[in-house]
């Protein structure tokens, strides 16, 4: 059962009071900007301020630097590396390296504590002498339009550190557990993400842990949002800040973990056989959806289908399946991404997928704050759904990318056991000759179908290979 958040009264020992801080916070960031505040805001808010705080940038090159210099201090430090990694681990080691801590923190730079966040570690490290690793309570808040919350962190044994994931906002570890696991990886070198691995090494090497039971952090995961580091914005958080200061945050809190109850969102955060991921590829995927890889930006200056990733696109799109076909997730204003610019309209056509017609009848989108409606042609039937050719003019930005956000409504949206929308091909050309009504593709049913084999035969090649890679490399480990 969840203990509701108390402030607690906490007898530190003499010799941390002498030596420095408790706690040594590190928070690592990249080109966040304004956008940070919220985050720090909510560690500088902490009921108990026996710590530092080490904001360190992976190589920070826009204004970060400058937003936060009014906030520094002996208490609150800014590092920027010299070189940039691409991951939290090597801005997370730069500060272990720094604190004076007897405890390290983390928190992510568009996540938010609640006041007693660091006052329940505390109370628990205190509790608990041998304890190596400190865990509370986490809700991590899906996109807006997606109201399912799920809650982790909250466990009675050590046996839940084998299989849930806890984020590293929401745990503390004694700096000398690094000494003992060592400290982040590079993630292109592992196949866990840095943060699973990290845990991981950790509860296999027999270290504690133990939970607070209360929800203190409030997690709004950037892999959970396509293109968040793209387009930045930090209005969840800063709303979550003026929630807090509510009388009835703690009722709200409480009745999301309720809904997370009811939608099977309670502690189901496990991780997965990693070895069936090659190396870096979850860190790539998750790379992928947050906006940092994206295909490369050139010039629209003819007929172009427009690439797109193969992998799930957090609650936005599902993996690629059969037909080219790829599904809207969760998200009711899923985005697409087009890496071309124009300066002007362009001629777009975009392949739309339902088992019912009256859900292809219409569509509505939105690029550059204006909203309009795409033109569709008459459905016809492909294997088990129906398709039609929706057809649109598309402003494409001077010199960035353009952003495509679908306006679903009804039979479009997505529930978690009825599929919603799917999406075929998209071609787009800087001419408007693909702009007429009368253009369907039933033509391309054949072609469509000839590449889907094409495509899952490469599929099945690859798995193959990877798999007889595994087997030799099983064999070399034996001998």
């Amino acid at each position: 059962m969840i203990q509701r958040a108390t402030r607690v009264t906490i007898l530190l020992p003499m010799q941390s009071l002498i030596n420095g801080p408790l706690f040594s916070v590190v928070m690592a960031t990249y080109n966040r900007g304004r956008h940070i505040l919220p985050s720090i805001q909510s560690v500088l808010q902490q009921s108990f301020q026996h710590f530092e705080l080490f904001i360190v940038g992976d190589q920070c090159t826009d204004d970060t630097e400058a937003i936060i210099r009014p906030l520094l201090s002996e208490k609150v430090r800014w590092r920027n590396q010299r070189e940039h990694s691409g991951s939290q681990s090597s801005p997370n080691n730069a500060g272990i390296e720094l604190a004076k801590g007897t405890y390290i923190a983390y928190i992510g730079h568009d996540d938010i504590w609640s006041k007693d966040h660091l006052a329940s570690l505390t109370a628990l490290f205190t509790a608990e002498v041998d304890l190596h690793f400190a865990v509370s309570g986490a809700i991590f808040h899906m996109p807006p339009g997606v109201e399912r919350p799920q809650v982790t962190g909250i466990f009675d044994d050590q046996s839940a550190k084998f299989s849930h994931f806890f984020p590293p906002s929401s745990f503390a570890h004694r700096r000398d557990a690094i000494s003992k696991i060592g400290g982040w990886r590079n993630p292109e070198k592992i196949k866990p993400p840095v943060d699973c691995d990290l845990l991981l090494r950790a509860a296999h090497a027999g270290l504690r842990f133990a939970s607070t039971k209360k929800i203190t952090v409030h997690k709004f995961a950037a892999g959970h949002r396509y293109l968040s580091y793209f387009h930045l914005t930090s209005h969840e958080q800063e709303h979550m800040l003026r929630r807090m200061q509510e009388p009835n945050f703690e009722k709200y809190t409480e009745s999301l973990v309720d809904r997370s109850r009811q939608i099977g969102g309670y502690m189901v955060m496990r991780y997965p056989d990693f070895e069936q991921f090659e190396l870096g590829q979850l860190f790539r995927e998750n790379e992928t959806r947050k906006g940092n890889l994206r295909p490369a930006l050139k010039a629209l200056k003819h007929r172009q289908v427009v690439p797109q990733e193969p992998c799930a696109l957090a609650f936005d799109w599902c993996a690629r399946q059969r037909y080219g076909l790829r599904r809207v997730g969760l998200n009711p204003r899923p985005k697409l991404l087009f890496p071309f610019t124009g300066g002007k309209p362009a001629a777009v056509q975009m392949i739309v997928a339902h088992e019912r017609a009256e859900a292809l009848r219409r569509l509505t989108l939105c690029s550059g704050g204006r909203i309009f409606s795409a033109s569709i042609g008459s459905a016809f039937r492909v294997a088990d759904h129906l398709e039609a050719v929706a057809n649109f003019k598309l402003e494409l930005a001077t010199n960035d990318y353009t952003i495509l956000e679908l306006h679903l409504e009804g039979l479009q949206i997505a529930q978690p056991t009825i599929q919603g929308i799917g999406i075929g091909e998209i071609v787009i050309d800087p001419s408007k000759r693909l702009s007429s009504k009368k253009t369907n593709w039933r033509f391309t049913k054949v072609l469509r179908r000839s590449t889907e084999l094409i495509r899952s035969a490469r599929g099945d090649f690859r798995r193959r290979v990877r798999s007889g890679a595994r087997f030799l490399r099983a064999t070399r480990e034996r001998e």
